[in-house]
């Protein structure tokens, strides 16, 4: 912990069903808007799929609850030529052939990397942009 440059950022999640539907909610004290934040949405996405198939629940509600959300001096350029690109598109398609699930023995089972197909997803040219810390 002394040799860390800031605090982790996620602190906490909390699931809850409710008639057969998986809701997923995270909370984080501080959220990179640009670099961080799209990251967050994608890999607690996938979690709630993941957990919802696991146990035959359908994934419901992604529910961020987020502190300091931020856009750094350094990624104001690279979010100014994103949204500049942005423009109505196919989203892609999460295939998963097997969920998350704990066994009788509290023993943890994730899915493999070949288990997460994602379909028809076409991504722009990657945005440079520094990992900043404070700036």
């Amino acid at each position: 912990m002394p040799d860390m440059v800031l605090p982790p950022c996620h602190y906490g999640f909390q699931l809850y069903v409710n008639n057969g539907q998986l809701d997923l909610m995270w909370q984080q004290r501080s959220a990179d808007v640009f670099l961080g934040l799209p990251y967050d949405i994608a890999m607690y996405g996938l979690l709630l799929e993941m957990i919802a198939k696991g146990n035959n629940l359908k994934p419901g509600k992604l529910i961020a609850q987020l502190g300091d959300c931020h856009l750094y001096n350094d990624h104001l350029e690279p979010a100014r030529v994103y949204l500049a690109r942005m423009q109505p598109a196919h989203m892609p398609e999460l295939e998963l052939t097997c969920g998350m699930y704990s066994t009788m023995n509290n023993e943890v089972v994730i899915p493999k990397f070949e288990d997460i197909i994602i379909k028809n997803y076409n991504p722009k040219p990657a945005i440079p942009a520094p990992l900043s810390v404070g700036k």
